[in-house]
């Protein structure tokens, strides 16, 4: 093919035309589809389809000159698909273990999954209550809260780490203890509303 038809080619395939898309399914799919050879048949498939889809999207920036450069662009999609498909096998596999069901049949009575405070689903849920309660603060008032609160420093290690006077730092807690009591009200006056 010479440059002015593949620059043609390109040019249709930016446009998305049917037959510009046929052209670089069929011309490409066996260079594809050899960097995924150990994946199963309809995985493979599947790889192979999100390569070209890939290329679709991002044809813009495509900037070849000749077939052997898209060629060589397409291989790295592919290149990059079949290297995030084996770190994500790698993840699996590094944390594949017994399911819940399997570890509630071997030992029901497991201390882990009686003790409410071992529950993941419980920390996240307080994670995500506390950061609720800290966004209604001003920044400040947030940063005291949690250091005082979560970390357990005092106002006075607080002051000395900030460089600020303790009274700065008594009254962001003081005011930030205020306004998460009036908002606490306001909800609690909501819901029984």
């Amino acid at each position: 093919m010479s440059d002015a038809d593949f620059a043609i080619r390109v040019e249709d395939l930016r446009e998305g035309r049917a037959e510009a898309l046929t052209w670089m399914f069929s011309t490409f799919r066996g260079d594809v589809e050899r960097c995924f050879w150990r994946r199963s048949p309809e995985e493979r498939e599947d790889l192979v389809q999100d390569v070209f889809a890939t290329a679709l999207v991002r044809i813009g920036t495509f900037q070849g000159e000749r077939e052997a450069s898209l060629r060589a662009w397409l291989r790295s999609i592919a290149f990059h698909r079949w290297h995030h498909r084996w770190e994500a096998d790698e993840v699996r596999a590094r944390y594949a273990g017994p399911s819940l069901e399997a570890l509630l049949e071997q030992n029901p009575s497991h201390e882990s999954l009686g003790d409410a405070s071992a529950d993941p689903a419980a920390s996240v849920c307080e994670a995500e209550s506390i950061q609720l309660m800290l966004s209604r603060l001003t920044p400040g008032q947030a940063r005291v809260v949690r250091a005082h609160l979560i970390e357990g420093r005092t106002t006075r290690e607080i002051a000395n780490a900030w460089g600020v006077p303790r009274e700065r730092v008594r009254g962001l807690y003081k005011r930030a203890i205020c306004r998460l009591r009036s908002d606490g009200r306001d909800l609690l006056s909501a819901v029984a509303a």
